[in-house]
Order: C-alpha cells, then sequence, then structure tokens
C-alpha cells in the first residue's frame, strides 16, 4: 500500500521528534521554526492557526500538515502543540492525543481511492536536549495507533476497516545540522496488534484479520543534504540523500476468517522470530528480510480437509543500482525456502499409494552480479521514454551473471548448482561466456516413484531419462553431473558436447 507512506506512524513520529530545540536560552519559537524546516526538506509543508507563547510553554494551535508526492497526497491536522522550556536546558514536546488526517491516492494504473485515518497516542512525551547543531530526542507513549476509518474507491465507501495498536513504545533520536541534516534513530515496542475487516460490497462475503507480533525494534540512518528534496527522489539522490534501517521482531501469530458464497474459511499461522532491512543512496537500493520457524494451518468448507504447512526458514534479499552509470555496479537477488513441511492430509491427494519420499523441501537461489543501469530509476521522464520503446525495452545491461547457490530438494532428489558468466553486450544479442556446474542425485529414483504411483507414464520417463544421458554424465550411485559451458565462439557445451 504505497498510498501509506507519505503519512505513516513513524512519519508523523519523526516530523514531531526531530525538531531541533536548544540550551537553557533557546527559545520555543526557535525549535517550532526547526520542526517546520525539517518538514519543509521532506515535501511537506506546515501552517498553524496560532502561535501564543504562555509563560514558559509555546502553545501552537490548528497545525496542518500537507504532502504532495506523484500519485499520492495527504493532509492532517493536529490540534494543539506544546513546547515547554524546562529551565535545564531540555524542551518537553506535548501534543493532542488525536491527529486525524487524509490520504488520496491517485495511481496511474488502478483506482483512485480517498482515506479517512486517525493517528491516535496515550501520554506521549517527548524530551529533547543538546545544542542547536545536535540534539538528542527521547520518547515515550504507553500506547499509540494507526486507524482508517473510511475508504472510498472510485467515490463510492468501502466497507473496509485498519486499526494498528503499538503498545510500550520508547525510542531515542539524535540529529545533526551540517550541510543539510542527519538523523540516526533506535526505537522498541512491545507488541504490535493489527486488525483489518472487510466486507463485499454485495454482501457475498466478509473478510476480518487479527494478530500480534512481539519484541519490535528498529533503528536507522538518513541523511538529507542542503537543497535536497525528497518530492524529486532523483534529485535527492545525486545531491547525497541516504538512508538505511534494521528492524526485527521476537514472534508473531495472525489469524484470518472469511465467509462468501463458498463458506467460511480460516487460517492461522505463527512465526517465530524474523528481522527486515533496507538501504538506499545514490549507490543503490538493498530490501531483505528473513524469517525462523513458521507454521499455517487452513480450514474451510471448499476445502475436503483442514491443511497444515510448515517452514524452518525463509529469507530474500534483493539489491541493485538505481543511478544512470558508464560502468556497471553489484546487484544481487536471494530466495530462500528451508525444510518446507506439508501434511500428510495433502500428500494423500497426489500420492495415496506412499510411494514418494515425504521428506521436508528446501528452494535456495542466490545469484549476484554487476548491473548497469542505462536510464535513473527514480527519474519519471527517464522510465516513460523507456516504457514507449516497448515490453523489450530493459532499464538495466548486464555484464556479469553469479550463481552462488542453487539448490532444490524435495520428493527424494536435489538439485545443486554453481556457476559464472560475463556478457559481451556488443553483441546481439549479448552473448555469454562461462560455465555452470550442476549435480543431480536421486533423479532416477524418483522417475521410478512417479510411475509407481501412477502420476507419469512410463513412456514419458523414458523420455526424460534420454535427455538426461544428453545433458549430465554419471558420477555415482543415482547421481550425475554436468558442466554447462558457453565458449567464445557463440556455442554453448554440455560436457564438452556442443549442444546449440
Amino acid at each position: 500500500m504505497t498510498f501509506l507512506k507519505p503519512i505513516s506512524a513513524s512519519a508523523i513520529l519523526a516530523a514531531i521528534l526531530c525538531a531541533t530545540t536548544a540550551q537553557a536560552d533557546v527559545t520555543a519559537e526557535q525549535v517550532w521554526k526547526d520542526w517546520v524546516d525539517y518538514a519543509t526538506q521532506m515535501g511537506q509543508t506546515i501552517s498553524a492557526e496560532s502561535s501564543d507563547k504562555q509563560g514558559d510553554t509555546l502553545v501552537v494551535t490548528n497545525v496542518k500538515m500537507a504532502s504532495e508526492m506523484p500519485e499520492v497526497s495527504s493532509e492532517g491536522t493536529i490540534a494543539e502543540v506544546r513546547l515547554k522550556e524546562m529551565g535545564d536546558g531540555t524542551v518537553e514536546i506535548t501534543m493532542s492525543n488525536e491527529i486525524p488526517f487524509h490520504v488520496k491516492a491517485t495511481p496511474a494504473e488502478g483506482k483512485p481511492s480517498d482515506m479517512t485515518m486517525k493517528f491516535t497516542q496515550t501520554d506521549m512525551t517527548v524530551l529533547a536536549s543538546g545544542t542547536p547543531e545536535a540534539m538528542d530526542y527521547t520518547f515515550n507513549s504507553p500506547e499509540m495507533a494507526l486507524s482508517m476509518d473510511e475508504m472510498k474507491a472510485e467515490g463510492d465507501t468501502a466497507p473496509v476497516k485498519m486499526q494498528l495498536t503499538f503498545k510500550g513504545n520508547s525510542g531515542t533520536y539524535h540529529t545533526e545540522k551540517a550541510a543539510g541534516r542527519t538523523m540516526a534513530y533506535d526505537m522498541k515496542s512491545d507488541t504490535l496488534d493489527v486488525a483489518l475487516a472487510g466486507a463485499d460490497p454485495e454482501g457475498k462475503g466478509t473478510f476480518n484479520l487479527t494478530g500480534t507480533m512481539a519484541g519490535l525494534t528498529g533503528n536507522g540512518t538518513m541523511a538529507m543534504p542542503e537543497g535536497a528534496d525528497f518530492k524529486d527522489m532523483n534529485a535527492a539522490l545525486g545531491k547525497g540523500a541516504a538512508m538505511k534501517g534494521d528492524f526485527a521482531y521476537t514472534s508473531g501469530t495472525y489469524k484470518i476468517e472469511s465467509t462468501g458464497t463458498d463458506g467460511a474459511f480460516t487460517a492461522d499461522t505463527t512465526g517465530a522470530e524474523g528481522k527486515l532491512h533496507f538501504a538506499m543512496s545514490k549507490d543503490g537500493i538493498e530490501y531483505g528480510g528473513e524469517a525462523g520457524q513458521g507454521t499455517i494451518a487452513v480450514s474451510g468448507a471448499s476445502l475436503p480437509f483442514p491443511v497444515e504447512m510448515s517452514v524452518a526458514q525463509t529469507a530474500f534479499n534483493m539489491a541493485m543500482p538505481v543511478t544512470k552509470s558508464d560502468a556497471p555496479a553489484p546487484g544481487a537477488l536471494m530466495v530462500k525456502l528451508v525444510d518446507l513441511k506439508v501434511s500428510d492430509a495433502l500428500w494423500n491427494m497426489v500420492d495415496p499409494q506412499t510411494k514418494l519420499p515425504r521428506d521436508p523441501a528446501t528452494l535456495i537461489i542466490d545469484l549476484s552480479g554487476a548491473i548497469r543501469p542505462l536510464i535513473d530509476l527514480f527519474d519519471p521522464k527517464q522510465a516513460e521514454a523507456l516504457a514507449a520503446g516497448g515490453p523489450s525495452t530493459s532499464p538495466f545491461e548486464i555484464s556479469e551473471a553469479k550463481i552462488n547457490q542453487l539448490q532444490i530438494k524435495a520428493v527424494g532428489a536435489e538439485l545443486n548448482g554453481t556457476g559464472a558468466v560475463t556478457f559481451d553486450n556488443t553483441a546481439t544479442p549479448p552473448k555469454p561466456v562461462g560455465a555452470i556446474d550442476l549435480t543431480l542425485t536421486g533423479a532416477n529414483k524418483l522417475m521410478d516413484n512417479l510411475v509407481a504411483a501412477g502420476l507419469v507414464p512410463e513412456d514419458q520417463i523414458m523420455g526424460a531419462r534420454m535427455m538426461l544421458g544428453l545433458f549430465a554424465v554419471p558420477t555415482g550411485d543415482d547421481a550425475m553431473a554436468s558442466k554447462i559451458e558457453f565458449k567464445d565462439d557463440g556455442g554453448i557445451y554440455a560436457n564438452g558436447q556442443r549442444i546449440q
């Protein structure tokens, strides 16, 4: 849901917490001005109905925050912000417990939508200290929540509601001014409760999701150079804007309940610890995560029996350059699914005679290489110009590709591989040069089992055995190996024999 990004709970907190206060002789007016400056640099506009100094406290009323981004706009109001000079070089910031805001999304593809949302907090306090150039903030709030009270799609009200509730919240922020602004944060929440409910507008079904995550932590940094405007991300990155973050949780559980024309449906999931990370700068973007042991149990009127699955580990990672360049830069893609198990009830549907081994399945694909962007990926005009060239036009030129690990293990067979190739991009199509080494075990036994289970006819298995004989050589008991080479002459060879 990209339309939530500009006005998320964390963004509201960042805008509030990063107002620079000062020593004992710095006024609350200066704090307020710095808050406005920070929000402006983040692409927002801020205005207030009144600003009144009442003793040691600056009271700002009807603070309006607005943001205009491509395809998304948002506007919110804080009824009152109080900035109190404590007399010891610190400033305490408090605000209204409820902050309503509105988000309007007009995507280039898809339906426009309007959302009425609300950020609420209980007894949140922010204490700022330090100097005007280097400030530290400590915040605490027993409870914070983000809710969507109403959603309209193409003008019609959609029966969808959402509530995110963070409990036991605390954290620190550090911000410095030097040729712009840098910020570092470290925060945690004891729990996050999620509730999402919806219904079919024609009354044909309902949907309800509830869940809890525990032990949430997050830390990261952000650099905003002088003159950088986050409305133009490509230009901001070119000026040196950068951000990175790491987030983690200790456990999570979710429950989905729905009704429809096919009857009721229920899914329960549990998960162990997990992590997420991201980084973005002119050098590239990276996004990834991993999770430990997880289970899911599904049942419903449309299913002949309950289905249960578990997995020991899941992970993914993606990294690539984003800035147009004459030289390639590193890129990577990784997907991991380790020890996937499914219940016997599901196995029995395909293999009632238990001819196939029911060992856990594993899929690991770990790739890296060198990529040269042909455009600035965050420049909409360059992206539109590239798209005008047709669907086959790529924004990248790949000069190197490497298989760090390939593992596919299931039903008694296992395929492993490594390899590396370079590409001559002066040729059309680009010419690969390099080699891939593959090993395969258990393939013959698997084919025998498929025939015994009645899943594949014998004549088709014979064809598969012949193909294996062309591309692989025996190395042991039901073990094979293959070396696929891409040579300078443009040929493709399998174990020394030219196949193309």
